[in-house]
């Protein structure tokens, strides 16, 4: 069976298509065409700032009570949950804010945060939170490792309740959410700061090793 060849031969162009003038000017009309009806869709920044979605994960927000004070315990949750160990936490002791820690140093080094939200995840009190903040750039390393102190925002509230709840029901402090039935509730469960200690009397014990007492 032959096989059938087809030869295809370029068009000829006339002499004024050679000159190529009538291309270049159809280029520049619909080039002009453009620039009459432009339509800006970038953002002129920093002029302009970018509305970002709700659940945008942003610099970290570290929220305040209603005494304006730090809602981390320093549980260490969230520095375990962290999948690239970014988070470092130094506690002390704060038993005169109602609970037992607090964080003495909070460091997030963004050289290694990924924005995953498991941190945010983890924390039992709500004490830690995405913010919607996305200018992280520094001119040297030490800059992106952010502080307590950075990320902590005392106008973002959260009356989400924490471990001591009952102390702050106890001292009358704060903005109580509750009815006073649940307060009392509350007030009846055990904790180290609703109830006192009971003392514990020693009793004495016999000595095998020595002889009964007459």
């Amino acid at each position: 069976m032959a096989i059938k060849i087809k030869v295809l031969k370029h068009p000829e162009l006339t002499w004024f298509e050679k000159l190529y003038f009538p291309q270049i000017l159809s280029g520049l009309l619909i080039t002009i065409k453009h620039l009459l009806r432009f339509k800006p869709i970038t953002i002129q920044y920093p002029e302009e700032v970018k509305e970002l979605p709700e659940r945008y994960r942003g610099l970290h927000v570290m929220p305040g009570d209603d005494e304006g004070e730090i809602r981390c315990v320093a549980c260490k949750l969230c520095e375990v949950s962290c999948p690239t160990q970014a988070i470092s936490i130094v506690a002390e002791a704060a038993d005169d804010y109602g609970i037992e820690r607090r964080p003495k140093v909070y460091n997030i080094d963004f050289m290694r945060c990924v924005f995953c939200g498991f941190c945010v995840e983890a924390c039992p009190c709500d004490a830690l939170r995405m913010g919607m903040k996305y200018e992280l750039a520094s001119y040297n390393r030490a800059g992106l490792v952010h502080t307590k102190e950075v990320f902590f925002d005392p106008n973002v509230k959260s009356h989400a309740p924490r471990d001591n709840a009952n102390y702050l029901y106890e001292m009358g402090k704060g903005e109580n959410l509750d009815s006073p039935e649940q307060i009392e509730k509350v007030k009846e469960l055990t904790g180290a700061y609703t109830q006192t200690k009971p003392e514990v009397k020693s009793v004495p014990t016999s000595d095998p090793f020595l002889p009964p007492s007459a």
